[in-house]
């Protein structure tokens, strides 16, 4: 017998049974995408985005339940506060985040339909991880 195959699983979080979907979450954001950045969290399905350009029919069409949102998102690409407009306009009742690393961006994208917004982008991971908690908490 292998190690691996005499390893139990870990349990699973409290409340976690398999009738628990996970949250889905998307992140627009270009430097996140271009690191390459993954996000393996309980709870969680996370989908990154190097743009925001489709983000009304993707954020609607893919069910996803909250959204992360850089204002900047690249060289002639829409900003995080047309797309959140764009977005709303689309129909979609879920969580937006604003994640700009600038106060004021973040806070033009709240005005635009944005729920929240992170104080600083370095959050995200740690917010992430807590929002996958608290799902799985119920």
């Amino acid at each position: 017998m292998s190690p691996e195959a005499a390893t139990p699983p870990p349990p699973a979080p409290p409340g976690a049974g398999p009738d628990v979907a996970p949250l889905r979450v998307a992140i627009f954001d270009d430097v996140v995408a271009a690191r390459g950045e993954r996000f393996h969290i309980p709870g969680l399905e996370v989908e990154v985005f190097a743009h925001a350009d489709d983000a009304a029919a993707l954020c609607v069409d893919r069910g996803f339940d909250v959204v992360f949102m850089d204002y900047a998102l690249g060289p002639g690409r829409k900003s995080g506060q047309a797309v959140t407009r764009e977005v709303r306009a689309a129909g979609f009742r879920g969580r937006i985040v604003a994640i700009s690393s600038d106060p004021a961006a973040n806070q033009a994208i709240r005005a635009a339909g944005g729920d929240d917004a992170l104080a600083k982008k370095a959050h995200l991971r740690s917010y992430l991880v807590f929002l996958g908690q608290q799902h799985l908490r119920g």
